[in-house]
């Protein structure tokens, strides 16, 4: 810490610098003297620490206005008061405002920064708000030392290698992943990255077919092989350490996704590989030429046209009337899917659910359960447009909003073409069709899907790690680091989640071993959970308080609610893959055994309720029993509504 000396000749220097400018309005000498005795009467029966920061700033603004009095004026006498008594008492509260650390990082680099970028600000707010900015400057200096100011430099080994891409570009249904795999098959080492964990089983099932030895890596399990020649896995679990002859990276047009956009992005510019195959949208070409031709690889374009023909029916959709073996009936969340799966139900009609929070494995057999004609329809969410394999004849929207996590909103170009390009699979159909729950709704769809895709025009960038070894709050670095405008076509990633849970993280911190080690606990709080389902935030935050006890974490238990239904054992699925996932992450034992075994027991209670009884997740009014529009956010008809 800087002497007091000289901190109390700074603010001297400082407030005297303040007294001799020209005050917007003058100071009235009448009421001055009293002004001035109240001042000291509050500087003396004030105590360090105890003082209101309110009180502290309204202080620092009187005292400005005494020196613009006593410099103006020439009060000698009044000078010498508030040089010798006002101001060091004035620094005293400002220091006892501050914690130890603070203290000691009041240096003469400070007093300098303050000097040159933020002149007489002492004069108007004190210590406690003025220390921060300065850390704050520091470290984004910092970050701006330590993160290269090209973002494809911070795999400076990986610009020596010498690259090569074949960007396989098209719509969906038009064969460029099989191209991209039928190389995969050659390879000595390779490596398949994608989106979803079903799509890096089936690339794996596929290896297995054609004879290739093959590894799956997702973030719920791994199955090792021995001799493996190809390691099929989602975008996250990408090995930058191992060296390929031959990868690909599947869904690309993903590079653009504000929370997981940034994967993509370091599997372009880091990943080691002689020949990389990135299957993509049209939509993604400029962006991703882009980031091969600032890493000075080389590339060439494979352009694919849809196989199939996709024709937009004329007439709307009629529920459930209309719906066809082979239709794939889609909404935009749980509920939607899950009252809709119901209706058919009560109509007779078996179903497939697909929906983002059903476990993989779920997913998995409810998607073959379609391909094997043993339920004639799917309902699903826009998940089925990442690339799910499934031979659908015709896409019909149920509905064309969605929620995305802020508000409701209309759907996108790209969200149409992704989902309505699923219709028609090649080899089962000659034609895919597409249809809407509506006149209005099909007249939006038929637009969308006509209308040309905006090119991207960013691409996410992740957190680096690197930042962690400087010697600030985890959760400063963060938001600093995010605080940093990137060159174009960069854009940072959704931190939000990650901040949500280090400030659960950080209400425990006395209780969590090692919350000083931004390494550990950067590992802790991006564990992928989610963090809307309370039950497992609350499991993360016990393994983050226990994980130091034993050598394995304690297993999850499941509370049975007999009004769960089938949420509660999707919880408890989420809470086995935190245990898998914590357990690796901060090297404890796993019981493979037992965690095999719930995932199963798990999995039967759900595929129970998805084969019967969806009835019971029909919206209907809770007075009336009348069935409820989709979607619908309320409870009760309109009819029953306006009765009460």
């Amino acid at each position: 810490m800087i002497q007091k000396k000289k901190l109390n000749q700074f603010y001297i220097e400082q407030y005297e610098r303040a007294g001799r400018k020209k005050p917007k309005k003058p100071v009235k000498e009448a009421s001055m003297q009293a002004r001035t005795a109240k001042i000291q009467k509050t500087l003396r029966s004030a105590r360090p620490g105890q003082i209101n920061i309110r009180t502290l700033e309204e202080l620092h603004r009187q005292l400005k206005n005494t020196a613009s009095y006593a410099y103006r004026r020439n009060k000698e006498e009044l000078i010498e008061t508030l040089n010798q008594e006002m101001l060091p008492r004035l620094m005293e509260l400002d220091l006892g405002m501050l914690l130890t650390e603070q203290k000691e990082g009041l240096n003469g680099e400070f007093l300098a920064w303050v000097r040159r970028t933020m002149p007489c600000a002492i004069c108007q707010e004190p210590m406690f708000t003025l220390y921060p900015k300065f850390r704050q400057y520091k470290v984004k200096n910092k970050i701006l030392e330590l993160v290269p100011a090209r973002p494809e430099m911070e795999f400076a080994e990986v610009r020596e290698l010498a690259r090569h891409f074949i960007l396989h570009i098209g719509p969906t249904n038009s064969g460029k992943t099989f191209q991209a795999l039928e190389r995969l098959r050659q390879a000595k080492n390779g490596a398949y990255l994608g989106p979803l964990r079903l799509l890096a089983l089936e690339v794996y099932e596929q290896m297995h077919g054609a004879g290739v030895p093959c590894t799956m890596r997702t973030g719920q399990e791994c199955i090792e092989e021995e001799n493996s020649r190809v390691t099929a896995s989602t975008i996250e679990m990408a090995d930058f350490d191992e060296n390929y002859d031959i990868a690909v990276i599947d869904e690309a047009q993903l590079v653009a996704d504000t929370d997981r956009g940034h994967s993509w992005t370091k599997a372009i510019l880091g990943l080691r590989a002689e020949e990389i195959h990135i299957c993509m949208s049209p939509a993604a070409e400029q962006v991703v030429c882009h980031l091969i031709q600032l890493c000075d690889d080389t590339f060439e374009v494979r352009r694919y046209e849809r196989k199939t023909e996709l024709v937009c029916e004329d007439r709307p959709f009629a529920f459930p009337e209309d719906v066809q073996e082979g239709d794939a009936l889609i909404a935009f969340s749980k509920k939607s899917v899950l009252d809709v799966a119901g209706r058919l139900e009560e109509a007779g009609i078996a179903s497939s659910v697909i929906y983002g929070s059903l476990p993989p494995e779920i997913r998995r057999r409810q998607t073959r359960m379609f391909n094997k004609g043993k339920t004639k329809v799917a309902v699903a969410t826009d998940a089925i447009g990442m690339g799910l394999n499934l031979p659908v004849r015709r896409i019909v929207f149920m509905q064309t909003d969605k929620f995305d996590g802020v508000s409701r909103r209309p759907l996108k170009i790209p969200e149409v073409k992704q989902i309505a390009g699923r219709a028609g699979r090649f080899g089962i159909y000659d034609k895919g069709y597409v249809s809407a729950l509506g006149e209005r709704e099909l007249e939006y769809i038929r637009t969308l899907y006509r209308a040309d895709e905006e090119p991207l025009t960013q691409v996410n960038l992740g957190f680096p790690q690197v930042l962690l070894d400087i010697d600030a709050p985890l959760d400063e670095l963060m938001k600093i680091w995010y605080s940093v405008t990137p060159s174009e076509p960069f854009v940072k990633e959704n931190i939000d989640e990650a901040l949500y849970l280090y400030e659960q993280a950080r209400r425990y911190k006395n209780q969590i071993d090692g919350f000083e080690n931004k390494h550990l606990v950067y590992k802790m709080i991006t564990c992928p959970i989610d963090i809307k389902d309370r039950r497992v935030v609350m499991l993360w935050l016990d393994y983050c308080r226990s994980y130091t006890a034993d050598v394995s974490l304690e297993k999850p238990t499941f509370y049975r609610d007999r009004k769960g239904g089938i949420a509660q054992y999707e919880t408890y699925y989420k809470q086995l893959d935190l245990y898998y996932q914590f357990s690796h992450r901060m090297q404890k034992e796993l019981d493979e055994e037992w965690l095999a075994e719930q995932r199963e027991k798990t999995e039967m209670r759900i595929m129970n309720y998805l084969t019967r009884g969806k009835q019971n997740y029909i919206a209907r009014c809770k007075y009336c029993g009348r069935l409820l529009p989709l979607g619908s956010p309320f409870q009760v008809c309109d009819d029953c509504f306006g009765k009460r």
